[in-house]
């Protein structure tokens, strides 16, 4: 059902928090690490988008992978050079103005790409890793992403960004480009940087920005059960969100829906609003897990036809949600 959002101006105090919050989310350094060159620019292109502000950084990190009985400063020039010119191409593809980009080569072993990679973001005390993956990925029969993705994501020191979906599939286009963003609320501060995400993506490009509560009924009740503590709660986030668009000088449309699974009701809400992005958040605890995903984030994942983009958080943050 689509929720009629309160006027900004007068939401509680609660809100204009978060809004003047959100302003001060300013990415000063981003870390991309050089994966496949698609997937690499593509990574690239949004977080140019995410560091627009001035004074704004994008670290490449191009991985040299030396076997282990081969010493670390062991000569490889020619790989080397390989390496360099793939870090140049995918600096000249994306190309900003916007923000300072520098690229650099670290020496890592077999298994430690992950590991070597979260040392460089925490040198350059990056706020955000962007990690570029296939489409294809998403449809691994035990995991979403690959070992080296997960193992970055388990070690990463900050925010991990993972791009994933048609837009970042081989052959596509570099630069990303979205007309409608659908983010799903969550409650508390992850579901509130999941917001500021797709208001910046949004605002960079003009997207039309829509936010979804999916109220999930009990099996033991009817869909339209009086559920009025949850249907609050979704109005408060809803209003949170329009709240944080309007910081940002951009419309974010409503609605909350009530369905069974959260992550089916995402995917149906995604495909009958044409988004062409879908911007989910995940909560540290599940790095210590198996799956390293929620089952809402991992249905997703495997079922939406749209691109998708993850927020995963370090571990120490919003432990509480």
């Amino acid at each position: 059902m689509r929720i009629k959002l309160p006027d900004p101006r007068v939401l509680p105090h609660r809100a204009r928090r978060v809004a003047r919050w959100t302003g001060s989310i300013a990415y000063r350094s981003i870390v991309v690490p050089l994966l496949e060159l698609d997937e690499t620019e593509h990574a690239l292109a949004l977080a140019c988008r995410l560091a627009a502000d001035r004074g704004a950084r994008v670290v490449v990190v191009a991985p040299l992978v030396i076997e282990r009985e081969l010493p670390l400063d062991a000569h490889f020039e020619d790989a080397r050079g390989e390496l360099e010119q793939r870090l140049e191409a995918a600096v000249e593809a994306v190309g900003s103005r916007e923000v300072t980009m520098r690229h650099e080569i670290v020496r890592t072993r077999p298994g430690q790409i992950g590991d070597d990679i979260a040392r460089v973001a925490a040198e350059h005390r990056a706020e955000l890793l962007v990690v570029g993956a296939p489409v294809e990925s998403r449809r691994g029969f035990r995991r979403a992403f690959s070992r080296e993705i997960l193992l970055l994501l388990r070690a990463a020191p900050c925010r991990v960004l993972i791009a994933t979906g048609p837009v970042a599939g081989k052959g596509s286009p570099a630069r990303p480009e979205f007309s409608k963003i659908l983010v799903p609320m969550k409650l508390g501060e992850i579901g509130e940087e999941m917001v500021a995400t797709a208001v910046k993506l949004a605002r960079s490009r003009g997207a039309a920005l829509e936010a979804v509560h999916v109220v999930r009924v009990p099996l033991d009740k009817p869909l339209d059960a009086e559920l009025r503590d949850y249907d609050e709660q979704a109005a408060a986030s809803l209003a949170k969100a329009a709240a944080l668009g309007t910081a940002h000088d951009v419309e974010v449309e409503g609605r909350s829906v009530r369905a069974r699974s959260i992550g089916e009701a995402i995917v149906q809400a995604a495909e009958e609003t044409a988004a062409d992005l879908i911007v989910l958040g995940s909560s540290p605890r599940w790095r210590r897990q198996a799956r390293f995903f929620s089952p809402t984030v991992d249905y997703v994942l495997r079922n939406a036809r749209t691109e998708i983009l993850v927020l995963a958080f370090p571990q120490g943050v919003f432990e509480e949600v």
